[in-house]
């Protein structure tokens, strides 16, 4: 508030005060408008005006403020902003901040004022962009993992920086390129603001494909499989299994594309499920055989599964003796020709011994 001083006694006037309607800048406190002083250019006959300086209450009691406090009170208002009391309670010097705060929430947003200030109903509401389904500001892009446990010297070896969560050069490390350089002009035309929109979904998507393939690495093990280290005091260290045979490597091979969109846990279980789905179809397989065979009891099948393993060794030496024959048969004329002049003359030996044996005998 102004400060007004006599022109006569040149004393501060803090209440009502004389002002001259015919002299420029002329103030005279009561005490001298009394006495009927003049000074200069001013006459008592001049006309006048009486001015309070802001000491008369707007509101009644028990609100009455000075007019003066009221205005400073709305002029803190709006420089510090609401809820910053005590600031504003320093702005008015003459009122506690609990004070200033129970006078406006009273008055100007409780009272007649705020009713025909403030509307009970909000024709428009903000929009929420940090909501987990939409908006380039969705918290799960931020969301932190899990804190990688390594070394200080695998740490500096891969560029990580535990207390951020984040590497010296990430996966699509430019992504950010594409919004940096992005502003917001009043002057902007539709397709303008479309275009930045478009650039905002692109920057959002290639957050959220590094921060997918985080937790892909993390879910993993991908930086304990790197240095080979295997946790098993913490129980998160990889289960320890005996090696697969060979289909299911190659099963496993198969599966690894499906690994992006799975967990750890997923992906074991569907290797599991097809594992168990490969053993249903062979024993139902297998019992289907069994009941072709004419078997309806399981204690029969033992003594089936033997004789069928006789059948089938037999038939293998079969098939053994077959492919022998088969290589003699194959073997070149003169080898077989001689063989066969062989067989000859082992034949004619034995004719001619059992004659002479039968002689022998018959004298």
């Amino acid at each position: 508030m102004a400060q007004y001083h006599c022109n006569y006694c040149q004393e501060n006037i803090f209440g009502l005060r004389v002002k001259c309607a015919e002299c420029s800048d002329f103030d005279l406190c009561l005490q001298c408008f009394c006495c009927g002083a003049e000074i200069g250019c001013h006459k008592r006959s001049h006309e006048y005006q009486i001015i309070d300086c802001g000491n008369f209450p707007i509101f009644e009691a028990p609100h009455a403020w000075k007019a003066s406090e009221e205005l400073k009170l709305l002029d803190a208002v709006e420089q510090y902003g609401f809820g910053n009391w005590d600031d504003i309670a320093n702005q008015i010097q003459s009122r506690e901040s609990g004070e200033a705060k129970a006078h406006y929430s009273t008055l100007f947003i409780h009272g007649n004022i705020g009713k025909v200030t403030w509307p009970l109903q909000v024709a428009t509401r903000p929009k929420d962009h940090t909501c987990s389904e939409g908006g380039p500001l969705s918290p799960s892009l931020s969301s932190r993992l899990p804190m990688l446990e390594l070394t200080p010297q695998e740490q500096q070896e891969l560029g990580y920086m535990p207390n951020r969560d984040d590497f010296e050069r990430e996966y699509d490390n430019e992504a950010e390129l594409v919004a940096s350089s992005l502003t917001v002009c009043q002057d902007d035309e539709e397709i303008d603001v479309a275009l930045k929109l478009a650039h905002v979904d692109m920057f959002s998507w290639r957050l959220r494909e590094r921060l997918r393939r985080k937790r892909v690495a993390r879910d993993y093990n991908l930086v304990a499989l790197f240095y080979s280290r295997i946790n098993k005091g913490n129980g998160k260290a990889l289960n320890s299994k005996k090696k697969n045979q060979k289909e299911d490597k190659e099963l496993q091979e198969r599966m690894r594309m499906f690994s992006q969109f799975h967990t750890s846990q997923d992906q074991e279980q569907l290797f599991e499920s097809i594992q168990k789905e490969k053993e249903l179809k062979s024993r139902i397989k297998e019992l289907i055989r069994y009941r072709r065979n004419g078997l309806s009891k399981l204690d029969d099948c033992p003594e089936f599964d033997s004789a069928r393993y006789k059948r089938e060794k037999k038939n293998q030496n079969k098939k053994k003796s077959f492919s022998a024959g088969q290589q003699w048969s194959d073997s070149p004329p003169k080898v077989v020709n001689g063989l066969k002049k062989a067989g000859r003359k082992r034949k004619r030996r034995r004719h001619h011994f059992t004659r002479r044996t039968k002689r022998r005998n018959n004298r």
